[in-house]
């Protein structure tokens, strides 16, 4: 190894400012290059989180996290332990727990079979129940010190009297006339039950019990029931069943492991086939035997649901993945061609004592290779703790070791650039350009311009969307609005600039030198004015682009729920005792005009309202609309109103509906939503069933919550059900047949299915179906193209630190240029000091005028903004691009920071600075 080799290999780490520079520009090339699979994982793992803890109250084994197996092995429990094996080698699964159950009464049917406990005189029915520690999966209604026995329902335990340790008489009948088998035992404890008054009830931060609902003893005479259990030991509950004859079928549970990732899931759902399959085709097929195998997992189905969601985000994210590393590798080329500008000299010395291309090229990849490494390092670190802290809540485990590998070949890609740079400048050294030819400057500003102006023109005509070539618009507008921008500070520079006389004063020297280094800097100035106003303008479209994009997810589910919660109920005047009666129809007497006496809406808590929702047809067109009824005082405070205009101007229409429900001769007003053909009226008659009624329009819309797609309208209750006389929706009917008008009623609430179910529990009424805001947020959609805009975020970020660091090296790269220069005005008179204030007088202005221009070019995608961000155009409300009060402060604070650092970096000069200034070539 010569000398030269030995200093390339730590010359790239003392060059100060510049070792600096170098290593920020491979750490974004190696964030960009790391973040990816991070980002993939953690957003997986987040999604199959999301879904696990998705599953519903009302679930059963077939549906949650947990597998159960119920075989034929033996009517002993030691047959079962082969099962247990079987789920025991299963990875990702907790340690299998073996339960039973009794089928004597499945085996006797349909003879009669018969299971009670007795205390005394009193006697309940029960069936046996078998756990491993019925202390630790029960929820001990009283107290209990006795281990041995049976564990007795609170409801039985109080009907019978019976308290922990007393002795009971287990007893089984089968045949009408058979002799009862009994077996004494005492009780061990007394278990609280769940709502039903059946099953035990869950200890707090298990569902054990919640999830076998269905799949327990059903009681011997009501067969639509579960049986109350008598819950006992493994070894209690065989003793017992020996002892009355009765049989237990016996099964082996097991759920998968708490913090399981996507992929470990994964691993235990396939696993969980090969056992299924196994035991499938190993068993007898008894399909009608209380003995036949009952295999029941969910862990599969939440999987693949889980993937379902993954696989859409991946698809949006992996063009943005792309152009992070395109980001990266293009920081690390600004780097390498400033530098060679830099260091012309030296590449001329170079060529001049003989060294090849392929030399220097290898000298510069040495050069590079320690700040390169280091980079690699620190953005492996930051692409970890970025995604781990800002991106989707999800497990990174298995993602860090892939991002290494891919950090680690991004970065190489980054040094053979660096490599290829430097063997290009030596190359054209030693072969220049004949002297006569003429070299004309390729106008790269104008054709750029023509660019972004023909994409933009052919994204504003096209009919679909164009997929991830729609990313390239939004930079190709900044970086040509970056072209102009960068001719303004010649502009400001005025014509004086050219003056070669200094200022009359020294206090006037400052502005001046800052002019005049407005106008100098030519194609270089204007190269750095264009980057920074694309980063910079990147950056806030980005945060814009999240800020409308989820103003609009927060829409749109408002449109499609209504409410957090909707029901739909049987009637409204289920939920009020105080409900009026129909009173009864004389066919022969005229049909009654006006409400009924003491008709009302349903009086119900803070954050619940009834909605009526009814089909009408209008003259106007052929198409069915919704009518929605509505109380509008109640409504406003229930429904889901979003964040953006669209929106709003729904709920202010709806205070005037509120202020003013009917016009002076009581016909009903109305909110016209989405229906165009109605425009040239002002009254809307409206046929529901053999009901016509004329609306007046209050005020038109585009959406409304509760909007199903079609044209809607709504009118306020009391005006406009008080004319339907006897069919108001609000009687209580004095038959069981559904209304006449077929009014749908619903139950809107505020805080979810609990807010739902405190209301409807304790009427005794059961909704047909709840859904809610939180099943649409889950949306594979709503879920891609919110971390799709995240990771955008992220590449616009990328963006400003490469504009960050283009001031920077623009900078700096002057800096060295007016050194002499600044020497001699600093020794004519002028001073350090206010050169110091002239450059950053300059930088200030420069970054000034980046921003002003970056903000001008986002402004000019506002138009643009549906096509380039909006996934679901069909949907309401409509998309409307909105600047983001963070996105520009942050902005701006990327421009001061910038500048700040380009002024920090003008300042700093080594000992013999200025004994190299006054050098010449």
């Amino acid at each position: 190894m010569d000398h030269l080799t030995a200093a390339a290999i730590l010359g790239g780490m003392r060059q100060r400012a510049w070792s600096l520079l170098t290593v920020t520009a491979f750490l974004v090339l190696a964030a960009a290059g790391a973040a990816g699979p991070i980002f993939a994982e953690a957003s997986d793992n987040a999604a199959f989180q999301v879904r696990r803890d998705e599953i519903p109250a009302t679930a059963r084994q077939n549906d949650a996290a947990v597998i159960r197996v119920s075989a034929d092995r033996g009517p002993a429990s030691i047959d079962q332990e082969s099962v247990i094996a079987d789920l025991r080698s299963v990875p990702g699964l907790t340690e299998p727990d073996l339960t039973g159950a009794s089928i004597g009464d499945e085996l006797a049917a349909p003879d009669f079979w018969g299971s009670t406990v007795s205390l005394g005189a009193k006697r309940e029915r029960g069936r046996l129940f078998a756990v491993r520690d019925p202390a630790t999966d029960l929820l001990p209604a009283t107290p209990s010190t006795n281990p041995d026995g049976l564990w007795l329902p609170a409801p039985m335990a109080a009907s019978l009297g019976a308290r922990p340790g007393d002795s009971i008489v287990l007893a089984v009948v089968k045949g009408n006339r058979g002799e009862p088998q009994r077996a004494t035992t005492t009780v061990a404890g007394i278990y609280a039950v769940d709502g039903r008054g059946r099953l035990p009830a869950d200890v707090p931060g298990s569902r054990k019990w919640a999830l076998r609902n269905g799949d327990t003893p059903g009681d011997t005479e009501y067969d639509t029931l579960p049986a109350h259990l008598l819950v006992g030991d493994v070894a209690t509950v065989e003793r017992l069943a020996k002892s009355v004859d009765d049989q237990i079928f016996w099964s082996v549970e097991a759920a998968l492991v708490a913090g399981a990732t996507l992929a470990e899931a994964q691993r235990t759902a396939d696993e969980i086939e090969q056992v299924r399959r196994y035991y499938a085709t190993d068993l007898p097929a008894e399909n009608d035997s209380p003995k036949a195998l009952r295999f029941a997992s969910g862990i599969g189905r939440i999987v693949a649901t889980a993937q379902a969601t993954t696989a859409t985000v991946r698809e949006r994210i992996r063009p943005v993945e792309w152009a992070a590393t395109g980001v990266g590798l293009a920081s690390v080329l600004a780097v390498a061609l400033l530098s060679a500008r830099r260091r012309e000299r030296e590449v001329r010395h170079a060529v001049a004592v003989g060294m090849s291309p392929v030399r220097v090229g290898g000298l510069w990849l040495l050069e590079h290779l320690l700040p390169a490494a280091v980079g690699a390092g620190l953005g492996w670190l930051v692409a970890w703790q970025l995604v781990d802290r800002l991106g989707p809540p999800g497990a990174i485990q298995a993602s860090l070791l892939p991002a290494a590998q891919a950090s680690g070949v991004a970065v190489l890609a980054g040094l053979v650039t660096v490599a290829g740079v430097g063997a290009a400048v030596a190359a054209r050294r030693v072969r220049p350009a004949p002297p006569a030819t003429a070299r004309r400057p390729l106008p790269w500003g104008a054709m750029l311009i023509v660019v972004a102006l023909v994409a933009a023109g052919g994204l504003v005509g096209a009919g679909d969307a164009g997929g991830g070539v729609d990313l390239l618009v939004p930079l190709l507008t900044l970086a040509a609005v970056g072209v102009a921008a960068g001719w303004v500070p010649g502009l400001l520079a005025g014509r004086k600039r050219a003056a070669p006389h200094l200022p009359s004063s020294p206090g006037r020297a400052v502005v001046w030198l800052a002019r005049r280094r407005l106008g100098s800097g030519g194609a270089e100035r204007r190269l750095a004015v264009m980057v920074v106003t694309a980063g910079l303008g990147m950056l806030l479209f980005a945060l814009s682009a999240v800020h409308s994009t989820e103003v609009l997810a927060d829409d749109r589910i408002a449109v499609a729920a209504g409410a957090e919660a909707v029901a739909t109920i049987p009637g409204s005047y289920e939920l009020d005792e105080g409900a009026v009666w129909a009173p009864p129809e004389d066919p022969l007497q005229p049909r009654p005009v006006g409400p009924v006496p003491g008709v009302r809406n349903p009086p119900l808590p803070v954050g619940n309202t009834v909605v009526w929702r009814v089909d009408v047809r209008t003259p106007l067109d052929d198409f069915q609309k919704d009518l929605l009824i509505v109380d509008p005082a109640r409504f406003g405070e229930v429904a889901l109103w979003g964040n953006g205009p669209g929106l709003a101007a729904a709920r202010a229409a709806l205070s005037e509906l509120a202020a003013n429900p009917a016009t002076a001769d009581g016909r009903p007003r109305a909110i016209v939503v989405g229906d165009p053909v109605s425009a040239p009226v002002d009254t809307i008659r409206a046929t529901i069933g053999y009901v016509i009624e004329d609306l007046t329009v209050a005020a038109r819309v585009n959406a409304f919550p509760g909007m199903k797609g079609r044209g809607m309208y709504v009118v306020a209750a009391d005006p406009f059900l008080g004319r339907l006389s006897f069919e108001d929706p609000r009687l209580r009917p004095r038959n069981q047949h559904p209304h006449p008008l077929f009014i749908q009623t619903f139950l809107w609430n505020s805080t979810g299915p609990d807010g739902v179910h405190a209301v409807t529990n304790p009427k005794g009424v059961q909704p047909e179906r709840v859904s809610t805001a939180d099943q649409l947020r889950q949306d594979a959609t709503y879920v891609a193209t919110g971390r799709a805009r995240g990771y955008q975020v992220a590449v616009a970020g990328y963006l400003a630190l490469l504009a960050i660091l283009t001031l920077c090296i623009y900078a700096q790269r002057t800096a060295v240029l007016r050194r002499p220069t600044d020497l001699m005005l600093a020794r004519v008179g002028i001073g350090r000091r206010r050169i110091g204030r002239a450059r950053g007088l300059e930088f200030v202005l420069l970054a000034a005028v980046a921003f002003g221009a970056a903000v001008g070019g986002v402004a000019a995608l506002a138009p643009l903004g549906a096509r380039l961000l909006d996934d679901q155009p069909g949907l309401l409300p409509r998309f409307a691009f909105q600047f983001s009060p963070a996105g520009l402060a942050i902005t701006a604070g990327a421009a001061v920071l910038a500048t700040v650092l380009a002024v920090a970096l003008t300042t700093v000069r080594s000992a013999n600075a200025e004994e190299g200034a006054y050098r010449d070539d």
